[in-house]
């Protein structure tokens, strides 16, 4: 059940949400400008709860962060590693956005995009396109903790990459971290 802490956007909720000038905007932004802090990424699914950030998989993730010494508590970010989450609208969105809008507020859940061939044609190559650039702005490398339906959309725009980064797949559960986490220690310096 999804459940926001701010109030949803109508426009922004199922198909025609793809549509929406805010996302157009996200997407240019994506493409266009945003440059990855970090030549690691650690790449999360986005969620029913909203904004991402209080989604207990987020506090989770947050909490072993700090504990590895890779959270910048002054800025509240990562710091070593860049956080995105894979949003199924969005596509990327950078921890440090994800309470901002249009993150925040909208409503366009997996099952409906990979429902769809149209819809996950598009996710997925916007996908391929933003990895792409990302990689061709400094990302080398990329740890995955996705569910299976976000896993699929992946490796649909993987397919479709001309340039992809290193990956390390992490299972995916919602009861611990502690895979992840220790993926994130072998693999991620503190600056």
């Amino acid at each position: 059940m999804p459940r926001h802490h701010v109030d949803v956007d109508p426009g922004l909720v199922g198909e025609k949400a793809f549509t929406h000038p805010a996302t157009r905007r996200w997407w240019r932004w994506l493409l266009e400008e945003y440059e990855p802090a970090y030549s690691v990424a650690l790449v999360t699914p986005c969620s029913s709860v909203k904004p991402y950030t209080r989604s207990p998989t987020s506090r989770k993730i947050r909490g072993g962060l700090r504990r590895l010494g890779l959270w910048d508590e002054k800025e509240d970010k990562p710091r070593g590693l860049v956080w995105l989450y894979f949003s199924d609208l969005l596509i990327l969105v950078p921890y440090e956005r994800a309470e901002e809008y249009p993150p925040c507020c909208y409503e366009v859940p997996p099952d409906l995009v990979l429902g769809s061939p149209e819809l996950a044609e598009r996710v997925s190559t916007l996908l391929a396109e933003a990895v792409k650039r990302l990689v061709d702005r400094g990302l080398e490398k990329a740890i995955l903790f996705l569910p299976r339906k976000h896993k699929r959309l992946w490796s649909m725009a993987r397919e479709k990459a001309t340039r992809w980064p290193r990956e390390r797949m992490v299972g995916y559960t919602l009861f611990s971290t502690r895979e992840l986490l220790e993926a994130i220690y072998s693999d991620v310096r503190v600056p």
